[in-house]
């Protein structure tokens, strides 16, 4: 990877350096865990590997490479997702702008769940982007998704977990991704914050399709008590 800033005139080496990077196996696994992404637009450049790239363009200039990152294969969206959680938001204002700009691009679960875990900055203006979060949730099936796993990172604690739950119930959608995000919220919400989740868990407007996946990933945790998952199990 070039230790030079990158710009519209060299960014093609950004491109040879994932297609040096990439392993066709890998390849051809990886595009069976996200099928809606064209086989085509996916290299097979592992993840260790594109971390290392993304840290070495946060070294060089993170927000100046948001503004030339390319669309054309999954891995340039994975780069983005990180690098855009390299970037220290300096207010709620840019936190949103960064947040809201990386969007469009979000079309797999995994270029969201990576942009999620990633947004770090969140942490730093939590009430203020909850309250934005809320918008993502009258989106489209991606931004609802990016709504639930953020919530799912940074808000399961006793000051939002209630709050949280509300919206989740609110979720009314048939993607599947929006689905699986929340039964995993779900399930991850029982093990952080048992006793409000589990009484959330007795009363509930899911779909049947959406509680009963919850509760099997409940089941399935090693981080939930025998008692509980037993008590499940009726449910």
């Amino acid at each position: 990877m070039p230790t030079e800033k990158l710009t519209r005139d060299n960014y093609q080496i950004l491109i040879d350096e994932l297609r040096a990077s990439a392993d066709g196996k890998y390849r051809d696994f990886h595009s069976s865990l996200v099928p809606n992404e064209e086989k085509d637009r996916i290299l097979g450049v592992r993840m260790p590997r594109l971390r290392e790239i993304a840290k070495e363009i946060g070294r060089n200039d993170a927000r100046g490479f948001l503004e030339i990152c390319g669309d054309d294969y999954y891995e340039e969206r994975i780069l983005r997702a990180i690098v855009t959680g390299l970037v220290k938001p300096g207010s709620f204002d840019d936190l949103r702008a960064l947040s809201d700009g990386f969007l469009p691009y979000v079309n797999s679960w995994a270029v969201c769940d990576c942009f999620c875990s990633g947004l770090k900055g969140v942490k730093k203006y939590r009430a203020e982007f909850f309250e934005h979060i809320g918008e993502y949730l009258s989106g489209g099936d991606w931004e609802q998704r990016v709504a639930l796993v953020l919530m799912l990172n940074y808000y399961l604690d006793d000051e939002y977990i209630d709050r949280v739950l509300e919206r989740t119930d609110k979720v009314q959608s048939g993607a599947y991704y929006v689905q699986m995000a929340q039964a995993w919220l779900l399930a991850t919400a029982l093990a952080k914050c048992p006793e409000q989740a589990l009484e959330y868990y007795k009363d509930n407007n899911l779909s049947r399709n959406v509680f009963c996946k919850a509760v099997q990933k409940a089941v399935e945790s090693r981080r939930i008590d025998d008692e509980t998952k037993k008590f499940l199990r009726t449910l």
